[in-house]
């Protein structure tokens, strides 16, 4: 019997960046849905099914990755959040996301650390 894909939402508006996220992501095991700005996020967290986590850039336009943690947490209180920024003096901006299910890693990316990071919240194992 095969393991049930755990659903991620990547949302960068680097484009080259969320493709290359979601190809490594997709590789690994999970199904990858992209947005590429912050109002495309938060339109697809708006349906079901909710994706099983959320990996958002920090500073995008239309809305930036705080309004769509936020949004996505009013969906699901416990959805795993992983936000990925190059500009940590907006941290402090995130006292009330910062929690066991919010994991905040700097730019550039340790792909590893972040892949570890969703395992440990999501439960999932590696391919093969």
């Amino acid at each position: 019997m095969s393991e049930v894909r755990k659903r991620v939402l990547v949302v960068d508006d680097d484009v080259r960046t969320a493709r290359l996220l979601a190809r490594l992501l997709g590789e690994d095991g999970f199904e990858v849905e992209l947005a590429t700005d912050g109002a495309a996020a938060i339109a697809r967290l708006s349906r079901t099914p909710l994706p099983d986590a959320l990996v958002t850039d920090l500073r995008m336009p239309h809305a930036d990755g705080i309004a769509v943690a936020r949004y996505a947490r009013s969906r699901n209180p416990r959805m795993p959040v992983f936000i990925v920024t190059g500009y940590p003096e907006l941290l402090t901006r995130l006292d009330d996301l910062l929690d066991q299910e919010t994991r905040v890693f700097p730019k550039p990316l340790a792909y590893p650390e972040l892949t570890a990071a969703m395992r440990g919240s999501l439960e999932v194992t590696g391919p093969g």
